[in-house]
This record gives structure tokens, C-alpha cells and sequence, in this order.
């Protein structure tokens, strides 16, 4: 329908497509299963496009590039690159799918190009042999995998109804704990190693392309068959941040960045602090971040659901405070390696709690519905910037006479902080 004929239709009694007689919008319908599935497949190969590399190709190709005297130093340099470059990415491919017209609608372009430029990017890592070649195919794939992941959280903005946006948004952070599995499973698998880089590269879009099918995107001002509707034009004075926005991201940036510190150098806290034997380093790696991943996927799952039904989100993210700083203290005695993965599981209930409301809290406080993908993108960067600081802060803190205990003491008063930003958190 033209703009004349909805004006026409408003005059003569009716009301514009898209509302009800009283001319207020629907109420969205509930998404479908098959399309909660294929949303955490795509989500899973993001996550194992990241993870893989972090947990365990990055460190060992740091380690044959630089040796045992600078890997630390590489390792820091190369996943600062990448998480700037993600940083830039991520509200740029927001901002782009905000303003995208096209007949594949705003979302599906931005996810195909962002994966193709990350596929790039695992390739130039697996060819790569010096410093130099692993900054700049570490920070392609990070330019590119924010592209799909940027058009995912806008996806579940755009589609998914405020009560059903906790099961989903946990289902979210669930995918992309399956994805850090998946990703450090392949990579153990192929001899962590350059078949571990092409392996994922083939996984990613493999995982990806079932979303794309599924997803429906209509014109502007109409409804898709599934119940979508196309959000407005964007405006720039719908970009300004509330109090409630600046809040969340916040939150959101110190308990990513009690994550990233907790995660970031394992491979060397396994080898370094624990001494696990030789070669076994990669092994346990997987076994503490699966079993953590177990946890994570169990706790987030029934988290999402009990958020949706109390109507309260807050809790969970308290609750998930006081576990990762815990969880933090435990691994900062360094000790033996039972109690090590003891400190991992409660890392994952942690996580759990955390993931099973983060995007529903985030999608609560977007300031408009025209800008949802550019301040998601925003959002994002409270992810993404702590694996900036993060090497910046691990690495001369594990190299000096403070160690790992002062990491992980450092880690634990972040999630402290957070606790006590949890009061002025206004979403219930």
C-alpha cells in the first residue's frame, strides 16, 4: 500500500498496516521452533570461528612463531588487533543494516558478507608464519564475524516478543558456549594446527546458511508471513544512549572482561602455573572449558526460562557476579588441578546465570526500534573491548612477581564492581 492509500485508509475510519483498530502495533507473535534452531546453529559458527582460535590455534601458532620467551607478548598483540578491529566492526555493521533496503531485507546481506570476509580471514591464518600475517588474518576474521553476529542480536530485537526474548536470548549465550566447545574440539582434533583454521572456515557457513532460509524480512511498513515487521527509518537523534542503556553496557563490559581474563591465557595457566605434563596443555583445555560449557548450557537454560516466567532479570546478574569472582579467587591459589576444574564448573553456572538474561536485558533498554542494529553494535563493543584491555592488563601482570594470582585476584574485584553496579541496574 502507498502512503496515500494508508493516509486514505486512516481517514476513512481505518488504521495502518501493521496495527490494530485503535491504532496501537500488534503485539509480536512468538517465534517458531525451527527458527529458535537455526538461530542457534548460526550463532554456534560464529562462536566456533572465534573460539577456536582463542582457546587453542592462537596460543600454539604464537608458540611456534615467537617461542616459549615472547608467545605471551604475540598472543597479547595479535587478540588486541583483532578485538579493536571488532570493536570498529561490530556498530558499523549495525549502523550499515539499520539503513539497508534491498529485497533480502536489512539482516541476511550484512550476516552473508560478514561471513565471507571472516572465512578470509581463517585462511590467512592458516597460511600465516609470522607476527605481522597473524595480526592482520586475526583481525579479518574479526571484522567479519561481527557482520552475522551483528544481524543476529538485531534479528532477535527485530522478531522476538518481550516475553519470549529470555528463552531466547539464553538460547543466544547457550549457542555460543556450544560454539567454544565445538570450535576448540575442532582444533585439538586437526593438531591444533593450520587444518584447525580451515576446518572452521568450512564449519562457520555451514552452520550459518540454515538462518538465512528461515528468516523472514519484509519491505518497509509491511509484515512478513511469519509476523515480522519492518522497523522504521533510522534517525540520527534515535543513536542517543539512556542512563538505563549506559548501565547495562557497563555490566556488560566488566563481567566480559572477568570472562576474558578468566579464559585468556588457560593454555598458559595450565602450562605455567599448574604444570600439566608436556602436550597435555591443548587436551585439558578442552576438558575444562567443555565441562564448563555443560554447566553453562544447563544453567542458562533453565535460567531463560525462569526469567521469562518471573519477569525478573536483575537476580540472575548479581547472582552471576558473586560465582565468576568466586570462581576468580579459587583458580588465583593455584591449585591442583581437581580443584581447578572444580573452579571451572563454578565459572559455568556463573556464565550460565549471566547468558541467560544479557541480551534479554540489553534488547529491554535499546533507545529506539529504528536504531536497534547500530546500538546492539554499540552494545557489542562492552564484548568485544575487553579482549583489548585484557591482554593490556594479563600480560605484564602474569610476567610480573604477582603472577597468575594476581590476575586472577584482579579478575575477582572486576566481578565485585559489577555486584555493586547491579543496584543501579533498573530493568527488574
Amino acid at each position: 500500500m502507498t502512503r496515500e492509500g494508508r493516509d486514505r485508509a486512516v481517514v476513512a475510519g481505518g488504521s495502518p498496516p501493521g496495527t490494530d483498530l485503535a491504532g496501537t502495533p500488534p503485539a509480536q507473535p512468538r517465534v517458531s521452533r525451527r527458527w529458535v534452531v537455526a538461530y542457534v546453529l548460526a550463532m554456534v559458527g560464529i562462536a566456533a570461528g572465534w573460539f577456536g582460535p582463542i582457546q587453542i590455534l592462537l596460543p600454539a601458532q604464537a608458540a611456534r612463531i615467537a617461542g616459549d620467551d615472547g608467545k605471551e607478548q604475540l598472543l597479547a598483540l595479535v587478540t588486541a588487533s583483532g578485538a579493536v578491529a571488532s570493536m570498529v566492526a561490530n556498530p558499523l555493521w549495525g549502523a550499515l543494516s539499520d539503513r539497508l533496503r534491498t529485497r533480502w531485507g536489512r539482516r541476511r546481506p550484512v550476516a552473508v558478507a560478514g561471513t565471507v570476509v571472516g572465512v578470509v580471514g581463517l585462511l590467512l591464518l592458516a597460511a600465516a608464519d609470522s607476527p605481522a600475517t597473524m595480526a592482520v588474518g586475526w583481525a579479518t576474521v574479526q571484522i567479519g564475524l561481527n557482520g552475522p553476529m551483528a544481524a543476529l542480536a538485531a534479528m532477535m530485537a527485530d522478531r522476538v516478543p518481550e516475553e519470549q526474548r529470555g528463552v531466547v536470548g539464553a538460547w543466544f549465550g547457550i549457542a555460543q558456549t556450544i560454539g567454544l566447545v565445538v570450535g576448540t574440539a575442532v582444533a585439538v582434533v586437526a593438531g591444533e594446527g593450520p587444518a584447525g583454521y580451515v576446518a572452521i572456515a568450512v564449519a562457520v557457513p555451514a552452520l550459518g546458511v540454515s538462518i538465512l532460509l528461515v528468516h523472514h524480512e519484509p519491505p518497509l511498513g509491511d509484515r512478513a508471513p511469519d509476523g515480522a515487521v519492518a522497523a522504521p527509518r533510522p534517525s540520527w537523534r534515535a543513536l542517543r544512549p539512556t542512563a538505563d542503556y549506559a548501565w547495562v553496557w557497563t555490566l556488560r563490559l566488566l563481567l566480559n572482561m572477568v570472562n576474558a581474563l578468566l579464559l585468556l591465557y588457560l593454555y598458559y595457566y595450565l602450562t605455567d602455573g599448574i604444570h600439566v605434563p608436556d602436550g597435555s596443555a591443548g587436551t585439558w583445555v578442552l576438558v575444562l572449558t567443555g565441562s564448563a560449557a555443560l554447566v553453562t548450557v544447563g544453567v542458562a537454560a533453565v535460567g531463560g526460562v525462569l526469567s521469562d516466567r518471573w519477569g525478573r532479570r536483575r537476580v540472575f546478574v548479581a547472582s552471576s557476579a558473586v560465582l565468576l569472582g568466586a570462581s576468580a579467587l579459587v583458580m588465583a591459589t593455584l591449585p591442583p588441578l581437581p580443584v581447578v576444574m572444580a573452579a571451572t564448573v563454578l565459572f559455568g553456572v556463573g556464565w550460565g546465570l549471566y547468558v541467560s538474561v544479557d541480551l534479554a536485558v540489553l534488547t529491554a533498554v535499546l533507545p529506539d526500534a529504528s536504531t536497534r542494529a547500530t546500538m546492539l553494535g554499540v552494545g557489542n563493543v562492552a564484548a568485544s573491548l575487553p579482549q583489548v584491555l585484557a591482554p593490556v592488563v594479563a600480560a605484564p601482570l602474569v610476567t610480573s612477581a604477582g603472577g597468575y594470582p594476581l590476575l586472577y585476584g584482579v579478575a575477582a574485584g572486576l566481578a565485585v564492581a559489577a555486584l555493586v553496579g547491579v543496584r543501579f541496574l533498573r530493568v527488574r
